[in-house]
Parts: structure tokens; sequence; C-alpha cells
């Protein structure tokens, strides 16, 4: 009986053991802790590439009826162009496309503005500078980059981030349809803004990156 009692009590845990079970705990939390934000920023960049691609497909359905023509507009209009002449239903989940989780509908309007992201979206006459999460084509005023577009789209950006929102790179599409992502650490040597610092990377002509030269949140 006596021999059978030492060997139940050896199959609890000693303190040393346990003091390595904590460690391992802790290790593997302080793992995941430093980990879960760069996972969800890798989500958060896979979704605006997914939307971009559904923006593309709007586009490229617009042009169809409009002979091959892209939008005129430039900018957030030039992308939201085929939602306002509802080449499809607007619904909240189509709405969606246009804004980033990094940047949602949400945190662009202020909590007392009572409007659905549907109500948001058709109010054409106030798009404003980053209404959207996205950056559209524009010309910056030289019809040559709109004459490149035309004959080499798959070396003209159409669309982007509208900031730099995502801590790993920002999404940028170009008007063959491919979608790229341009590296934080690359963003930092060519315009010397850091992304925790205050100033923050806006793309537009002169914005010191070819990329992203072609697209503007206005």
């Amino acid at each position: 009986m006596k021999s059978t009692l030492v060997s139940l009590g050896r199959l609890g845990f000693t303190l040393m053991e346990m003091m390595v079970v904590l460690v391992i705990i802790g290790i593997l939390s302080t793992y995941f802790i430093v980990s879960v934000p760069e996972w969800i920023d890798k989500g958060n960049m896979t979704a605006s590439e997914q939307n971009m691609k559904r923006i593309y497909m709007t586009l490229t359905d617009y042009k169809t009826g409009k002979n091959n023509v892209w939008p005129r507009d430039e900018g957030i209009k030039f992308v939201l162009r085929p939602w306002h002449d509802k080449i499809f239903e607007h619904t909240p989940q189509a709405a969606n496309m246009y804004f980033s989780p990094s940047l949602p509908f949400e945190e662009l309007v202020s909590e007392e503005e009572e409007i659905t992201i549907v109500e948001y979206l058709d109010d054409w006459d106030n798009i404003s500078p980053g209404y959207t999460s996205y950056a559209g084509f524009t010309t910056g005023g030289d019809s040559d980059v709109r004459r490149k577009l035309r004959k080499s789209s798959g070396s003209t950006t159409i669309v982007s981030d509208g900031e730099w929102i995502h801590r790993s790179a920002m999404i940028y599409m170009r008007g063959d349809g491919a979608v790229a992502r341009y590296q934080a650490i690359d963003i930092e040597a060519m315009t010397g803004i850091e992304y925790e610092s205050e100033d923050f990377f806006v793309p537009g002509p002169g914005c010191g990156i070819p990329e992203f030269e072609t697209v503007s949140n206005d």
C-alpha cells in the first residue's frame, strides 16, 4: 500500500516543473501578443487586395458600356463612377468594397452622423478628400498620364490605399487589374517618413514614389 501511495504522489507536478510550465506559457503569450497585430495587418491587406479586384470588375463593366473608355473623373470619383452610374445594385455588401478593414466606413463618419454606408456613397456632390479608404486614378493635370493609361494600362496605377493604413505595406492596383504591395521599409527609404511618426504618407502627384504618383484620395 505504501509503495502505491508513493507512486501516485509522483503523478503530480513538482515546483520546478510548475515553474518550467509557467515560463513556457509566458514565452508563448509574448509570441502571440507580438504576432497578433502582424496577423491582423496581413489579413487586412489581403482584404484590401480583394476589394481592389472587385473595384476593378466594376470599372471593367463600366468600360464595356462606354466603348472601352475609362471614367473621366479623377481621384475618388474615378473609383466611384461605376457606383454613381449604378452599374450594379447598391447594397451595403457592395458598398463595403470601397472601405478597408484598416480604415472602415465607421471611422470616416462622425458618431453624430446618422447615415448608412449606401446613403454615404450616394451623396456624390459631397464627396471630398479621404471619402473612402482608397485613392483613385488622377492625371495631376498631365494629359500624357491618361494617354499612358489608355495605351499601357499595365504600367499605370489606378487604385491604391488612400494613405498609409497598413503596418507592413501599401496596396495598389494597376490598370490591368494586377494588385501589388509596396513594402513599408521601401516607403520609409523613399520618403523619409516613419510609420510610427506623426507624419503620414499620402499618395498623389509629387508624393515621391512613382507607383503612387497617378492616384489621389481627393
